[in-house]
């Protein structure tokens, strides 16, 4: 009797073979041309012409013509640049024998000396067979220079949550967990002395040390045994070390020496007129999870109406005022504001209209500019052009972003500002 397990088990269909063919032609002609893209951007990258194109570098270039992120398309420049030294490897990829995947895991483990014979390993195996196969070579540089291995990484996920993920050597884990200790205890005891007995007018933390500390929050134990959570003199313990690292974050917080120079000790939030909130570096943040930080006046707290927000000091300032720069920075979420760049690190304000030609220095008129992109528009191949609430940024090479009312910008190439249209409207 036939089962209908059995009876499931028959060869496959036409369809299903017509579709496989289909996936398998699409795939070797899909690695045709990302082996044809990535000869173009190596001899890009070799003739330097990414200035020419109004970008700093072939991945800015890259970024901002094919809308790839920047880390894919630094990628594809250092691929691109590592294939252009083994030739045989070059022919198979460009024949779409060899997949990209393939490819980048070739590239850790090949020299010219080793070249022919890894390349021909991977076209007989499968991409996590020739992982385990190349277990056994050397990777080029791996004894030129030791990876460091202490770090700290912080990554925002998709609904606003943030994620961290590190490795401390033993002297600066050491200090971090006493700070976690001092956060613990600050978190669940030491409310009220975190006032009286922590703090010197000034705002100051004392220099009281940690048993001196245990000792007042047993003092004051008797009348709170419900709230007894301090996990003795060590480490906190698992359930405990998130409370501890956000007590250790909000006595760091409470502090603050000139915060208006460092906008990105801020967090910043923008309130709608309808009611609801958003942190503009941190758009996946739900609007609910704000209200306690609003409620607690954790935070700058900035309105925003139909006109967004406004803050001039005319010509009575060539420089922005510290408040200035914290509304760009809010408004631009708190990074360069050219399109393709995420430079959040060496801004630079610049006069759309130069201060040189009468621009004044109010908001509408300012924007924040990494160095380096700064620097293309000083020299030349990059445009700023205000036209009402728009701003124009216009590339040398013909490709032009629009920010409406500071949203984000975009992509637009056939536009034209008011003045450019002769006074008529744009497409």
């Amino acid at each position: 009797m036939t089962t209908a397990v059995e009876e499931k088990c028959t060869e496959p269909s036409a369809f299903a073979e017509l579709l496989t063919d289909a996936i398998e032609q699409s795939h070797r002609s899909m690695t045709r041309c990302k082996a044809e893209l990535l000869s173009s951007i190596r001899a890009f990258e070799e003739g330097g012409f990414a200035p020419q194109m109004g970008a700093r570098t072939t991945a800015q270039f890259l970024t901002r013509r094919l809308g790839i992120s920047i880390s894919t398309a630094h990628e594809y420049v250092h691929v691109g640049c590592r294939l252009g030294e083994f030739l045989y490897l070059q022919q198979q990829f460009s024949a779409g024998k060899i997949s990209y995947s393939v490819v980048r895991l070739l590239l850790r483990y090949l020299t010219p000396a080793v070249e022919r014979q890894l390349v021909d390993m991977a076209l007989e195996l499968g991409y996590h067979e020739l992982e385990i196969a190349l277990s056994g070579y050397d990777k080029p540089g791996d004894g030129d220079s030791e990876k460091p291995d202490h770090y700290l990484r912080v990554h925002t996920r998709d609904n606003g949550e943030i994620a961290l993920h590190g490795v401390l050597n033993a002297s600066d884990g050491a200090a971090f967990i006493a700070a976690l200790k001092l956060g613990e205890i600050a978190y669940y005891e030491m409310e009220e002395m975190l006032e009286d007995a922590l703090r010197h007018e000034d705002g100051r933390v004392a220099e009281l040390s940690i048993r001196d500390m245990l000792q007042k929050a047993d003092a004051v134990e008797p009348a709170k045994k419900a709230r007894k959570t301090a996990s003795g003199y060590g480490m906190p313990i698992g359930r405990m070390l998130l409370q501890a690292f956000m007590g250790m974050v909000h006595m760091t917080r409470s502090q603050p020496k000139s915060t208006l120079t460092t906008p990105g000790a801020h967090v910043n939030v923008l309130v709608t007129k309808d009611g609801r909130a958003y942190m503009p570096n941190n758009v996946g943040a739900r609007s609910e999870a704000l209200v306690g930080l609003i409620a607690n006046a954790d935070l700058r707290v900035s309105t925003v109406d139909d006109d967004g927000l406004i803050i001039n000091t005319g010509r009575s300032s060539r420089f922005a005022t510290p408040g200035q720069v914290n509304a760009l920075l809010t408004m631009w979420g708190g990074q360069c504001a050219a399109p393709g760049c995420t430079h959040s690190r060496f801004i630079e304000i610049h006069h759309i209209k130069e201060w040189s030609e009468g621009g004044m220095t109010d908001l509408e008129n300012l924007l924040p500019l990494c160095s380096a992109c700064h620097s293309l528009v000083t020299d030349g191949y990059l445009e700023t052009v205000k036209d009402g609430s728009d701003v124009h940024f216009i590339y040398q090479d013909g490709t032009r972003y629009i920010s409406d009312n500071y949203s984000l910008p975009r992509r637009r190439d056939n536009a034209q500002t008011w003045a450019e249209s002769g006074g008529g409207f744009d497409d």
